[in-house]
């Protein structure tokens, strides 16, 4: 029922909105709403105050420990020749502070911050995923309502056919299979039609994923260039200083690294400092109070390295050659996805160039049949089919379009610069 309501308001929407359709909502203009309503990207938000409050632990760490402890009693003794009572009471403050904990405290705090850190990366490359999906269902939904609205001009014609067809066949001019012919197509282009709305409804649910209405235009947006420089080594470069998911495997390899050394201070000395005052009360049965105070420093130094120790740094050594590989596989990955979408790219526009001229020609084709209708030496059926196959070939360079425009932003996103 909700969904039912949901979809109620926003076609409303697109109702009131129609007037402006010709507006093309910007893809920054698309980050930063989908930013505000994507889920997703709020839990990870929220999430990564705890990395914060993990830099303050380890801050905490070494800091002095201060003790309050004490007790009260009664106390009766008896022997043959006395007896006496008295209570026992002692208040015992002590302050504790260690002055060398072998660095554990130092990598501690070091690699809470590397740990802060590969968190903001993590949650720069879903930011810049999440981006990447609605960018796509964006650009998906424009070209979907550019088919319709060429596929719903063809319909028409494909009707204008079909009506001269049956005047021509009730004058017996042409044959059944002709007539049989014009309904086919119209019926194909009718269906045709009918599965784009409905791929535009399930696109349209898709993008509310990422945005709380949907936009009503239907025209492509200004391409987000970000003054790329489209040459190979400059791509690759920029990728492998830039993009977040390599950034937090190269932090983690640093993470290992301060482990291996929180590890090591295992086998360190240990310096130590404690400072105390201790009063008591009726200790004895012939004492009253005594007051004592004590400062007390103290160093312990390993003299067998802990087995344990060891085995602890052998696994994160496997950890790093391990990590260290599937970096330098991701790094590869990245520079035959970067080349492969540059080819992608320079095909796209070519491909596009050649089509485009061919749009020109198709536009020639349709002035020269008008002319000839006009002089009488072509049919209006002409001028339908003409103008079917130029609508065709609109679709078609819409979906090379849209190809363009996709691939452009999937490139941005390897290279870490689609929010940048």
């Amino acid at each position: 029922m909700n969904h039912i309501f949901k979809k109620i308001i926003v076609v409303m929407l697109i109702i009131i909105l129609r007037p402006v359709s010709s507006y093309s909502l910007s893809i920054n203009e698309l980050m930063i709403i989908t930013n505000e309503n994507s889920l997703i990207i709020q839990a990870d938000l929220e999430y990564l105050k705890k990395f914060q409050n993990d830099i303050e632990l380890a801050k905490k760490m070494n800091d002095p420990t201060i003790t309050l402890s004490g007790f009260v009693g009664a106390k009766h003794q008896e022997t043959d020749s006395s007896e006496a009572s008295f209570n026992p009471r002692n208040l015992n403050l002590t302050m504790s502070k260690n002055l060398f904990d072998g660095y554990k405290t130092k990598y501690s705090i070091i690699q809470a911050n590397d740990l802060s850190l590969q968190a903001d990366y993590l949650f720069e490359a879903l930011k810049q995923n999440v981006y990447l999906e609605s960018i796509s269902s964006y650009l998906d939904l424009i070209h979907l309502r550019q088919s319709y609205d060429l596929t719903e001009q063809s319909l028409m014609l494909t009707k204008n056919n079909l009506d001269f067809k049956v005047q021509q066949h009730n004058s017996g001019d042409i044959s059944d299979i002709d007539l049989e012919k014009a309904k086919l197509e119209y019926s194909k282009y009718e269906f045709s039609l009918k599965k784009i709305q409905i791929s535009i409804s399930d696109q349209e649910d898709l993008i509310l994923d990422y945005m709380s209405t949907i936009p009503s235009t239907n025209k492509y947006p200004e391409l987000m260039d970000r003054s790329l420089d489209l040459s190979s080594e400059s791509l690759i470069e920029f990728a492998v200083n830039n993009n977040p998911t390599i950034k937090s495997s190269q932090i983690y390899l640093k993470i290992l690294e301060h482990s291996k050394l929180i590890e090591r201070s295992a086998n360190l000395p240990k310096v130590d400092l404690e400072v105390g005052f201790n009063r008591n009360w009726d200790a004895t049965d012939s004492a009253g109070q005594a007051d004592e105070y004590s400062i007390i420093g103290s160093i312990s130094i390993p003299l067998y390295e802990s087995e344990e120790v060891n085995i602890k740094e052998s696994n994160i050594d496997l950890d790093i050659i391990r990590n260290d590989k599937i970096l330098k596989d991701q790094i590869n990955t990245l520079k035959r996805e970067i080349n492969s979408l540059l080819d992608q790219i320079e095909m796209l526009n070519t491909e596009y160039e050649i089509e485009n001229n061919q749009k020109e020609i198709y536009e020639k084709d349709i002035e020269i049949k008008k002319e000839s209708y006009n002089v009488g030496s072509s049919s209006q059926l002409d001028i339908y089919d003409s103008q079917i196959k130029y609508n065709e070939h609109l679709i078609s360079m819409a979906q090379i379009m849209n190809s363009k425009q996709k691939a452009h932003y999937i490139l941005l996103n390897k290279i870490g610069k689609l929010t940048q």
